[in-house]
């Protein structure tokens, strides 16, 4: 099992054929969506909207430390030595980062709704490596009687299961609670009618000429004849590199317009209406689509708090609470993704916010420092309190 998965993650010939047939299986058995074209993985990607809304879901997890932590009487304290803490900190396999192993959670899980990982365990049973598995080559089965959890995978050595305290598996949105439902799956046909309109827009800039429908002759001609008076306009007025050029007609020819321009047709403001619609799947700002109508440089902190809150925060949540079932079993011990420069505002509004932590009491001079990147400094560690305060109802014993 671990030589397979070690073999999914080389770019071996025998892998790209593999990716390349798993493709084209999907393409048929995919219907077609409304917009007459067939919506997969690739295809969805190949939106520019789609490809900037997954990048930039996955990037952001992915660039945020993930971290284990260990409960104590004073609070928490980072688990440096813990096992998992070293997979999620330095390698989570041999042949990944732990940057693009949490980006290939991201995208496993914004493409195929599911992200499945084999646990391999050494002889003490700690976790030792973590090795993604693809999610078309998984299926989760649950017994109708007992109500047991399997992972069916398809390997090239035939079929293999695995019991759920292998697997390390993070669900997207559910609705079974078993299996994560893909968004491009469900939102198939917003995204097939942006497949259609790119189509639409390389077929026009192929194909078109500035002018589009039919020739009309008084007489009539042969065959031929047409087929000479056919290619010669398509020579001369079609292509990109005859667009705006001026037709001559003779014999007294007429030229019936008989297809809507791109203007016409509203061709750009659907590509603008797209964008908007990807935001709404992804649960994206537009603004980080590239759409700019309403953006503003005021708003972008605000932004960012949105992009955190309402963007990240239940992807976040969703692999921490994961990792935890699968990797921890101390209930002490925690993993925990580190938002903090998500949030980070401009240069006088932090010390501003310093100023007043460091005033009330509640941060040292050595916390503050830690925040900004800066070495500890001698007596820093020390909290102070404001002297002019004092607690409700008592008076100052120093006052005379």
């Amino acid at each position: 099992m671990i030589n397979w998965l070690k073999r999914m993650l080389k770019p071996t010939e025998q892998r790209t054929m593999t990716t390349a047939s798993t493709d084209g299986w999907q393409d048929i058995i995919s219907p077609a969506t409304a917009a007459g074209v067939r919506v997969t993985t690739h295809t969805a990607l190949g939106v520019p909207a789609v490809l900037r809304a997954v990048t930039l879901l996955a990037g952001a997890v992915a660039s945020l430390p993930l971290k284990v932590y260990r409960k104590t009487d004073d609070g928490r304290i980072p688990a440096t030595g813990h096992p998992v803490d070293r997979l999620l900190q330095r390698a989570p396999n041999p042949m990944q980062t732990p940057f693009v192993f949490k980006e290939l959670i991201m995208n496993h899980l914004l493409t195929a709704g599911n992200f499945y990982a084999f646990i391999e365990r050494d002889q003490s049973n700690r976790p030792a490596a973590l090795w993604p598995m693809d999610p078309n080559r998984v299926t989760v089965e649950q017994d109708a009687k007992t109500g047991t959890i399997s992972y069916k995978v398809d390997t090239t050595q035939g079929q293999q299961v695995l019991k759920p305290a292998d697997v390390l598996h993070v669900l997207g949105m559910t609705l079974d609670g078993i299996r994560g439902v893909s968004p491009v799956t469900l939102a198939r046909e917003s995204i097939g009618g942006a497949i259609a309109e790119l189509k639409h827009g390389h077929s026009f800039f192929k194909n078109g000429a500035a002018v589009s429908g039919v020739l009309q002759h008084p007489g009539h001609l042969g065959p031929e004849a047409a087929e000479t008076l056919r290619e010669s306009w398509r020579e001369k007025y079609t292509g990109t590199d005859n667009a705006g050029k001026v037709a001559v007609l003779e014999e007294g020819m007429t030229f019936q317009p008989v297809a809507l321009s791109n203007k016409d047709s509203q061709w750009l403001e659907s590509r603008q209406v797209t964008v908007l619609d990807v935001a709404r799947i992804f649960g994206v700002p537009p603004a980080l689509l590239g759409h700019l109508e309403k953006a503003s440089y005021s708003s972008q902190e605000a932004q960012n708090l949105e992009f955190l809150t309402h963007s990240l925060r239940p992807w976040l949540t969703r692999i921490e609470q994961a990792i935890e079932r699968s990797l921890l079993a101390d209930a002490n011990v925690y993993v925990e993704f580190t938002t903090g420069d998500l949030l980070r505002t401009n240069l006088k509004d932090r010390y501003d916010a310093y100023r007043t932590a460091l005033a009330a009491g509640f941060m040292t001079v050595n916390e503050v420092r830690k925040l900004e990147n800066l070495p500890a400094v001698e007596g820093g560690d020390t909290l102070f309190r404001p002297l002019n305060m004092g607690e409700l109802g008592k008076e100052d014993e120093d006052v005379n």
